[in-house]
């Protein structure tokens, strides 16, 4: 099983068009998205629009509950622009995603429980960073019950493996997916991560789950532009050129 993982597109409609050939590219048996698909530029109902097109599961980021519930309040002040011009229709989509996508897949020595949330477990907007505390990091496993946790939120790439203490020389595996739209690790190109399991995989061994991070080029400047044209603050064109 080939899975794509997209993330954080933040409304950024020709990065999900150049990340979406890329992954047709690649031979994936499914898509999923973590979330963030508005926010921060211009075309949050194309990317909507595009998701729901081909059928992508896809969960609520602390993004879609900004643009939900600034469409509640009625506000409209400068800095709510990129969350004013999200439709009616996309709006309803927003405030129905659920929080949590579980997945479970027969390997070969065991059932492996795949959690995919946005920011962490218990809210999209906590952060699962790579540095974290070993120890603070295999209890949200021991948990949930997951064996691989994807998340996104954070728009910094990673795979970390971290040994389970109930069970020597078993595994569990936390992945981060950058972001489509938005990067922040200095990278401004699309970036998102195809996860291979299949019937072999052995989670005893470190290598269990293979993990690849693919990154796209689009037109960026022509991107940062239309953002210096429009209502938005300019210091967002600033972040999708140095990806911070």
């Amino acid at each position: 099983m080939r899975i794509a993982i997209i993330a954080d597109i933040h409304a950024n409609f020709p990065a999900l068009e150049q990340t979406l050939k890329s992954i047709e590219e690649q031979n994936i048996d499914a898509i999923y998205c973590l979330g963030d698909l508005v926010g921060y530029n211009l075309c949050p109902n194309a990317v909507i629009n595009e998701i729901r097109k081909r059928h992508i599961p896809t969960l609520a980021g602390n993004h879609e509950v900004k643009a939900v519930d600034i469409h509640n309040d009625g506000s409209n002040d400068s800095e709510s622009y990129a969350y004013q011009i999200v439709g009616k229709e996309q709006i309803k989509y927003l405030s129905a995603l659920p929080a949590h996508i579980k997945l479970e897949y027969q390997a070969a020595d065991k059932l492996i429980k795949i959690l995919m949330v946005h920011g962490s477990p218990y809210g999209n907007k906590e952060y699962l960073l790579e540095d974290k505390k070993e120890k603070d990091f295999t209890d949200i496993f021991l948990d949930t019950g997951a064996d691989i946790i994807i998340c996104g939120h954070s728009h910094k790439p990673y795979r970390r493996i971290l040994e389970n203490p109930n069970k020597k020389g078993s595994y569990f595996y936390a992945v981060n997916t950058v972001s489509v739209g938005k990067p922040k690790d200095g990278n401004p190109k699309c970036c998102y991560a195809i996860i291979t399991i299949d019937k072999s995989s052995n989670f005893s061994k470190k290598d269990g789950v293979q993990v690849k991070f693919i990154r796209v080029d689009y037109d960026i400047e022509k991107t940062a532009q239309a953002i210096e044209e429009s209502p938005l603050p300019n210091v967002y064109s600033l972040m999708l050129r140095k990806a911070y």
